[in-house]
């Protein structure tokens, strides 16, 4: 089991500069311990909402369990902080107004946020001190909605497992109802496999037009197909790929599409999601949305503020 140790005192950290805050930072939240377990990396819930980030602690000895938030492009700020063998719970400023609390039990730190906020859209890192080195789990980032959803994100599955030399075409359908934006949509296209610990763009939208975008309106509606062709298959590109559309300053993400191999028959191969994509590589995400966030700012439209 990987177990990142993170050579980092607050002193040092406050005599840097913003920037290589940010840039150490990251780099923290990218290398997070293996053995802590966030099961989700990407949690979606509606503005207004209680949500529960879960998080699962090793059987391993430990003094402190501690929960961490990241706003994008920004450094980490203590949520709470818990001794293991008290119930106790100690929220720092900001998070002690009744909307944050933790579930403790053995094995078990979970962090609630009653009435979610736009500022509560971040990623999550639970971690553990123990003998004064820090331990990260791999992150969840949560994203809020507004109540009435106006657009949607659909992937569609592939039916079959696929075989090596095979093509296949994958689909991302971008459903908007009363909703225009200048400018349009911009659709992006993510794979995750279990053996990179890096996430990778695979095609932005301009690439993605040599690929396939067929759209149709009519007076109250918008559907748009991106489609994304792949020739040739080999194993390098077993993973789960995900459609990211950005939109009158909103990200939505579509639901994921698993590519399977199969071998010869009654031999298949074992590729396994372990969701180690966006969050848990956040460094690069981070990144990608925060320059997005850059470009848009000028936008004419109401942009979310992350």
């Amino acid at each position: 089991v990987l177990i990142v140790h993170l050579v980092i005192s607050y002193s040092l950290l406050a005599n840097q500069s913003n920037m290589s805050r940010v840039l150490l930072l990251t780099f923290v939240c990218c290398v997070g311990a293996q053995s802590i377990e966030q099961p989700k990396r990407l949690q979606a819930s509606k503005l207004g909402d209680n949500v529960t980030i879960e998080c699962y602690l090793p059987n391993k000895d430990f003094n402190n369990i501690v929960w961490y938030k990241q706003d994008m492009g920004m450094k980490l700020q203590i949520i709470s902080k818990s001794y293991i063998y008290l119930t106790k719970v100690d929220f720092t400023d900001g998070y002690n107004d009744g909307r944050f609390n933790v579930t403790i039990s053995k094995g078990i730190y979970h962090l609630h946020i009653s009435l979610t906020k736009k500022e509560d859209i971040a990623t999550y890192f639970c971690g553990v001190i123990t003998l004064g080195e820090l331990y990260f789990g791999p992150g969840t980032f949560l994203m809020l909605n507004e109540e009435h959803i106006s657009t949607m994100v659909l992937q569609e599955p592939v039916s079959d497992k696929v075989h090596i030399g095979d093509n296949i075409t994958l689909t991302c359908r971008v459903q908007t109802v009363d909703e225009k934006c200048e400018g349009g949509h911009h659709a992006y296209w993510f794979r995750e496999a279990e053996e990179e610990s890096s996430p990778g763009i695979i095609y932005t939208d301009g690439d993605m037009k040599k690929h396939g975008e067929i759209c149709k309106d009519d007076s109250t509606k918008q559907s748009c197909v991106h489609t994304l062709k792949k020739r040739n298959l080999s194993l390098s590109d077993a993973g789960t790929y995900y459609c990211a559309v950005l939109m009158c300053g909103k990200i939505m993400f579509g639901n994921g599409t698993y590519l399977e191999f199969s071998s010869t028959p009654g031999k298949v191969l074992n590729y396994k999601v372990n969701y180690n994509l966006f969050i848990n590589t956040c460094n690069i995400f981070n990144v990608f949305l925060y320059n997005v966030i850059i470009n848009t700012s000028s936008c004419q439209y109401n942009c979310y503020a992350f």
